[in-house]
């Protein structure tokens, strides 16, 4: 879905988080803050920070009503009283240097909402979310798991693209009792602190790691670099991969870490893997870095080498951001590709229907989150589990669900680990990533 920037600056003021709420209704007849776009869900968009972030890539959204001195969105009925809605929580980052993911992620958990809806819903009840943009920022998602521990209603939480936000955000949803699922986090650390009503759906970042090494090491390059982000997810990775190739009896020719939100500019790194004489460059990291870097790379005269990249760099926004030709052949391990030509059954309604909304291919940010939404309202609509809270839905999910779903299937181990989950090799070819046989 295209952003609407105008729309969220108005909507978001600064020092003034508004909540803003989308229902139907007939919009002529309310008070607006800002030009309407009319979607097919109700859903809200808050951001968590003191002040109005930069806009990019932020869905479109609505207001229906004139918000207060309070910030809060007026509306005909509440979601948490009328009792004729499932609310849940979307933590996302909607601005950003990740944006691109939180939009994929928003347009994933949009398409499951209107699905259902427009199929009864669940057990007659509407689904509803709020979103909160975390801007892929530790201390923001603090303040968003605060947030939406502090509001009554909310059945469950789908998490943050990022590892590290919603490790942050946990201890407030703990609080509150609110299971928090993923459809990507695949930082290994998740599963190993003990967090009891946590669940992810993808492979981690280990048994990712190890599938992309060892594809490098197969197609014969003996002198790897890496290029890694300070994220601490990417960090862990960087260190897997080196201990894979030292266990290979082979050595990293050369290693850069960077800040991505602040360092743009990686001529000096290139320069150093190719004076390293490196024949390859793993990149763990996010879509943005990795594009920049090899696109610098090729008016540097550099484009002989091979590219891997770990799952952050296998959306679509790194063919767009790197070009076509350059971005020809890298290839990714990730849980998702959409890959319209090969796809079939629920997945190619999926892709088709992303496509038809958003204009690209569906990454698995979008792919995990309708999962998500749709494991969750499969289990609300068991007699046994519908009235369940907290801990006691996560447990009946760790102990009687086996879903599946278009992106994996789904059946989640006492650590909130999926044992169902695959792992997918990609590649750009001609423009567009599809699954590499």
């Amino acid at each position: 879905m295209e952003p609407d920037e105008e729309l969220y600056k108005c909507a978001c003021p600064v020092k003034r988080p508004d909540k803003i709420k989308q229902r139907k209704g007939n919009l002529m007849k309310k008070k607006l803050l800002c030009t309407l776009l009319t979607l097919a869900m109700a859903v809200s968009l808050i951001g968590c920070g003191s002040s109005a972030p930069e806009a990019s890539n932020e869905p479109a959204v609505e207001t229906t009503e004139e918000t207060g001195d309070n910030g809060e969105t007026e509306s005909e009925s509440s979601a948490a009283s009328s009792g004729d809605v499932i609310k849940f929580a979307l933590i996302s980052p909607m601005t950003g240097e990740n944006a691109a993911t939180g939009e994929q992620q928003y347009n994933g958990t949009k398409l499951a909402v209107d699905a259902i809806n427009a199929a009864g819903g669940v057990n007659g009840k509407m689904l509803e979310f709020d979103v909160y943009d975390d801007q892929a920022n530790t201390n923001q998602a603090v303040i968003c798991g605060e947030k939406i521990a502090s509001e009554e209603g909310y059945r469950f939480v789908v998490a943050s693209n990022s590892s590290g936000c919603s490790q942050a955000a946990y201890p407030a949803l703990e609080g509150a009792n609110l299971p928090l699922i993923s459809g990507v986090n695949t930082a290994d650390f998740m599963t190993e602190q003990g967090f009891s009503l946590y669940m992810r759906l993808c492979v981690k970042d280990s048994a990712q790691t190890e599938q992309m090494v060892g594809r490098l090491l197969d197609a014969g390059y003996t002198k790897p670099a890496v290029f890694y982000s300070t994220a601490e997810t990417d960090t862990t990775n960087y260190g897997i991969a080196k201990e894979l190739i030292e266990a290979a009896g082979l050595e990293v020719v050369g290693s850069a870490q960077v800040e991505p939100a602040t360092e743009k500019d990686f001529a000096s790194h290139i320069t150093n893997f190719k004076g390293a004489g490196a024949d390859s460059v793993i990149f763990c990291c996010e879509y943005s870095p990795a594009a920049l870097f090899i696109k610098q790379a090729a008016s540097l005269g550099w484009r002989d080498y091979g590219r891997y990249g770990t799952a952050g760099c296998s959306n679509p926004q790194l063919i767009e951001i790197a070009g076509a030709d350059v971005a020809e052949g890298f290839i990714a391990v990730a849980s998702f590709v959409a890959d319209k030509e090969n796809a079939e059954g629920a997945k190619l309604d999926f892709v088709n229907n992303y496509v038809e909304l958003a204009n690209v291919d569906p990454g698995e940010w979008a792919a995990g989150a309708y999962d998500a939404v749709n494991m969750m309202a499969d289990v609300l609509s068991k007699e046994e589990a519908a009235d369940l809270e907290g801990q006691e839905l996560v447990d009946w999910i760790k102990d009687n669900v086996s879903f599946e779903g278009i992106m994996v299937n789904i059946d989640i181990d006492e650590n909130g680990d999926n044992e169902a989950a695959n792992i997918v090799e990609m590649q750009v070819q001609n423009g567009i990533w599809v699954e590499k046989k």
